[in-house]
């Protein structure tokens, strides 16, 4: 149903959906591009304010005066050009934004979509850049891909159009992302330069632009535009510009600040909805009889309800209590993940001690309805984390130790279950995604990943009392470090796929090569000796570099290509008259092109000299209508050897649901595989369409493997590979998620809450 400001997603019919009143949606279309005037310059200025100090850095660094001095000009020539860039940046945002609400498309007519990612093709000269360029749209697609979805669908409601796709979403990180390279063309410096701006473009502009999505997403709730999709499940981070500008101007704010406010009412209930619905799941299950709720192992037989005539332990005394157990565990060198649970138990044990509730047959005490649920959500959520196959055991059993401060934290601050960007929340899920990428080496100092987790761990369990501050200091610490790491296996892995594409393009050209003048020494068996040495020794890398510079449809490619013919052509024996005035004519053009590109290869030019005596002899004898015969000992000669591509030398493919499976990997995903006597986990860095070879680094951006498709399918029929799943999905949410399925299935039954 819908009212005059509400529109569900139930009223669309046959593809299409109502349009907004037009004074309505002249309101909210301006409300949305005045947020958009507000951020984009702020989110500019963050990224000018780093261009300066980054390439000083990369300055000072420098090995010599020459790659110094380009630093610098560098970064005076940018910056007499920020006002420049900055202004045809966001007036063409701005202008991109308003013709789309004159002129929506939808996505049923992907053709603007299709001519602008033509005209960024054509228009980008250098490799290098479009892979940057796409790379930062694909990252911030995939970081965003719940707020762009919820844009899309209002954006859509709003036009009166059936859908829009991201790549066509007038904000998208698409559109953002080739403005500001057509924005920076006013700037003609060299490629590596422009390689580290638009790094700090994806940190500083797509690395907040999330901030910008969730204030659409809010003005369009706010005017009643598809309210009920996609509920606010997290608040993206904000530019420390933009956060300093709220903080310095509260009044002059206004709506923002109103939406603050909203934003954190919305966070209370939704922290409440979440413990009620947990809690009556729970109730559900303690009615069953369930078995493995912590709280069942307290005196009182873990339900509350049953002993309403039992006086309730205070929350402040079980957090008492809890501080006195986690000084214990903070003391206790790591266990496995088996005795972490074995420990769970003693803790409990131990937990009904401290709080003087009595025995199972006789309890004194209780706790209260809430304390109790707490306690056991957070069991099931460490018992998520040991049962993830996802975080190796020992990792398990270094988070496990968290158990009593994410407890504590529960009790002291119910905001925990509902707000994503909680310290202690993001603490754990950005411990436990560091976790996933680690791989036992042995190095367990404190500067290691497994070291700095170790140190994290202890300090809340050392210094948490009731300071829930604590974990964004941690979680500060920490992230830094992941920070620095992720920045230098970027720049590992990145170099690694260059040489990797560097390397199959040289195959796939030297393939190409190949073929061509075999086909040519087949066509012509008695091909002249001096012709079959100067299309091996010369010009077979004339071919290849035309091939590599410009490809096989370049001017270059044919020009070569033609000289070849051109060459078999000229040693035949002329017999007409007309044939031999033909040849005479054009020998000296024909000299010319070979000379021209064998020096454009760098050919030693005393071989060239050889060469180009032999074939005067076999011109000569073709003017006198007579064959020059090839060397016995060049007969059999190929002109090049044959290039096999890929899996074409594997074993036979066979096509099934591993098979799929391992063409089916996207570039990003994890994998665990059996390599000789151990296992190995890394990323999938990079795929080639032609060869089928997959490259996969470790989380340092180190090459681990390089592996054909075919071999990855054989892994995992043998069972000797798995694929990790969810790995960019926090911890928390996989948890809450798996909890929720459990607790709604009681006795195989789903309970309707």
């Amino acid at each position: 149903m819908a009212s005059d400001n509400v529109v569900s997603l139930d009223q669309m019919s046959s593809g299409t959906r109502r349009r907004i009143a037009d004074a309505k949606a002249k309101e909210v279309i301006a409300a949305c591009r005045a947020r958009l005037v507000d951020t984009l310059p702020r989110l500019l200025q963050e990224l000018f304010e780093h261009v300066d100090d980054e390439l000083y850095q990369l300055a000072d660094k420098s090995a010599n005066d020459v790659l110094q001095t380009r630093y610098f000009e560098a970064m005076r020539e940018i910056r007499k050009l920020r006002g420049a860039i900055e202004e045809e940046f966001l007036r063409d945002q701005i202008s991109h934004y308003e013709a789309f609400w004159g002129h929506p498309v939808a996505s049923d007519n992907p053709q603007a979509v299709f001519e602008k990612d033509e005209l960024s093709l054509v228009d980008d000269e250098e490799l290098e850049e479009n892979l940057a360029v796409s790379g930062m749209i694909s990252k911030a697609e995939n970081r965003y891909h719940r707020e762009l979805f919820a844009l899309n669908m209002r954006f859509a409601q709003l036009a009166g159009i059936p859908d829009l796709t991201t790549h066509q979403n007038p904000v998208g990180p698409f559109d953002l992302a080739e403005g500001f390279r057509a924005a920076m063309r006013q700037w003609q410096g060299e490629l590596g330069v422009r390689l580290v701006v638009f790094k700090l473009f994806d940190r500083y502009v797509m690395g907040y632009i999330g901030g910008l999505y969730d204030d659409l997403n809010d003005s369009l709730v706010d005017a009643g535009i598809l309210p009920k999709i996609v509920q606010r499940v997290r608040r993206n981070p904000v530019a420390p510009s933009i956060q300093r500008a709220r903080e310095e101007a509260p009044e002059s704010m206004g709506g923002a600040a109103m939406d603050f406010a909203n934003e954190q009412a919305v966070a209370e209930v939704g922290h409440e909805q979440i413990l009620g619905m947990l809690g009556q799941l729970l109730s559900l299950r303690r009615n069953h009889g369930a078995a493995n709720l912590y709280s069942r192992h307290l005196p009182g037989g873990g339900n509350a309800a049953h002993y309403t005539n039992l006086p309730a332990v205070d929350s402040h005394d079980l957090v008492d209590a809890l501080n006195y157990l986690q000084r214990e565990v903070s003391v206790e060198a790591p266990i496995s993940p088996s005795e972490m649970q074995q420990l769970q138990s003693e803790m409990l044990i131990s937990l009904g001690r401290q709080l003087e509730m009595g025995s199972a047959e006789a309890p004194s005490k209780r706790l209260n309805e809430v304390d109790q649920d707490l306690l056991d959500v957070i069991g099931m959520l460490f018992d998520f984390i040991l049962d993830d196959a996802n975080v190796p055991d020992a990792m398990k059993a270094l988070i496990g130790r968290l158990q009593i401060p994410m407890l504590k934290v529960a009790l002291l601050d119910r905001s925990f279950f509902g707000n994503k960007q909680h310290p202690a929340r993001r603490l754990l899920n950005t411990l436990a995604r560091a976790a996933m990428s680690w791989v036992d080496d042995g190095d367990r100092s404190a500067k290691s990943l497994y070291g700095r987790i170790d140190t994290a761990v202890t300090r809340i369990l050392r210094d948490f009392n009731d300071d829930v501050g604590l974990f964004a200091q941690v979680y500060d610490e920490f992230s830094n470090f992941i920070e620095r790491e992720t920045r230098g296996a970027e720049v590992a892995e990145e170099r690694i796929n260059q040489v990797t594409r560097g390397q199959e393009q040289l195959l796939i050209a030297r393939r190409r090569v190949a073929e061509v003048l075999n086909e040519f020494r087949e066509a012509q068996p008695d091909m002249p000796t001096a012709v079959v040495n100067i299309l091996r020794e010369g010009w077979h890398d004339v071919m290849l570099l035309a091939f590599l510079r410009e490809g096989e449809e370049s001017a270059a490619w044919q020009d070569a290509f033609a000289a070849v013919e051109e060459l078999i052509w000229s040693v035949q024996p002329k017999i007409e008259t007309a044939d031999r005035q033909r040849l005479l004519k054009a020998i000296p053009d024909l000299l010319k092109k070979l000379r021209d590109g064998l020096n454009n290869i760098s050919f030693d030019q005393h071989r060239a000299g050889q060469l180009f005596k032999d074939l005067q002899a076999c011109h000569i004898a073709a003017l006198r209508g007579e064959k020059d015969e090839p060397n016995p000992a060049t007969e059999d000669l190929v002109i090049a050897e044959g290039v096999v591509l890929g899996d074409q030398t594997d074993a036979e493919v066979v096509k099934d649901a591993s098979f799929d499976l391992a063409r089916g990997l996207k570039v990003g995903q994890w994998l665990d595989w059996q390599q000789e006597d151990s296992w190995v986990r890394g990323k999938l860095s990079w795929r080639s369409e032609v060869t089928n070879k997959c490259i996969f680094v470790n989380r340092k951006g180190m090459k681990l493997a390089e592996i054909g498709a075919n071999e990855i399918a054989a892994l995992f029929r043998a069972g000797q590979a798995r694929i990790l799943e969810d790995l960019n999905t926090p911890l928390m949410d996989r948890a809450l998620n798996a909890m929720m399925d459990s607790l709604t299935d009681t006795d195989g039954s789903e309970n309707p809450v």
